[in-house]
């Protein structure tokens, strides 16, 4: 019988694989060992890189083997996020560790960096009111949507707009609704980053729609990528056949190439080149 932690390895490094660029996620070709290096390259004078090796029997039995590598990270602040990398450990024991270190990561080098500005300068606000203005007239964003692509009978499809506010946000939902088709998809998970220049805070919020955790790791690459002012919606009609881990693979494939498609991410002779339409 195949070991539990054999599976969850497999999977939590194929969801990695399909949440992180080549750049930002790969393995180390010079350890015969599973060894990986996540970088965090968002800010280039602190950019941080965590080498983590997938030993027998992680994340199950063994801990996971990892290295925090960054010229700028010294003294106290390497202990520090030592510290916070092993609590997150210690209250994760058996379940997969790097998706959560590389938020933690994020954090760490943004608030080390941060430390000197005001604290609502990198304040993120989750949406909770998506209620429309009443009496005041606001355009429908352009919507564009990429190709839909099929596996096993279950057909994802993406869809993007530029967004400035949270009224914009649920008038390009309620358009895309307007579409049967759309309207009648098994899920229709979504996720936006907006930043407000006149409160000076990041408006963030995300929907699974039925898919749990699919729009938080929709939310967590628009984090990475750091895009500014756009929705992305994917749908996704459910064909019969489970596809497990696949669909989070898929789901954040669709929204990584409608970013790239339309700019949001830089293209690199890795990405993906798909058609789109509006």
């Amino acid at each position: 019988m195949t070991e539990e932690w054999v599976q969850l390895q497999a999977d939590e490094i194929e969801a990695l694989n399909s949440i992180f660029d080549p750049k930002q996620w790969k393995r180390d070709e010079n350890d015969s060992q599973r060894t990986y290096v996540l970088t965090v390259n968002h800010r280039p004078e602190r950019v941080i890189s965590l080498e983590v090796t997938f030993v027998d029997g992680y994340p199950t039995d063994e801990p996971m083997v990892y290295n925090i590598r960054g010229p700028w990270l010294r003294g106290e602040e390497r202990q520090q996020l030592t510290t916070i990398l092993e609590d997150i450990y210690l209250n994760n024991i058996g379940k997969p560790l790097v998706f959560l270190w590389a938020d933690a990561l994020r954090d760490f080098v943004d608030k080390s960096s941060d430390r000197n500005e005001t604290n609502t300068s990198h304040k993120i606000e989750p949406i909770v009111d998506k209620t429309l203005s009443v009496g005041k007239e606001i355009v429908v964003p352009t919507i564009h949507s990429d190709e839909p692509f099929e596996d096993r009978k279950s057909v994802f499809q993406a869809h993007l707009s530029t967004v400035h506010s949270k009224e914009e946000v649920q008038l390009v939902l309620n358009k895309l609704k307007e579409n049967k088709k759309i309207a009648n998809a098994t899920h229709n998970m979504y996720a936006y980053r907006i930043w407000d220049e006149k409160r000076n805070v990041l408006l963030a919020d995300c929907e699974d729609d039925g898919e749990t955790a699919a729009s938080s790791r929709m939310l967590h690459l628009m984090d990475i990528a750091d895009v500014r002012n756009v929705l992305v919606v994917v749908s996704r009609w459910f064909g019969g056949v489970l596809l497990h881990n696949d669909r989070f693979k898929h789901i954040n494939n669709a929204c990584r190439t409608i970013l790239l498609n339309h700019g949001y991410i830089k293209k690199t002779p890795d990405a993906t080149k798909t058609k789109s339409h509006k």
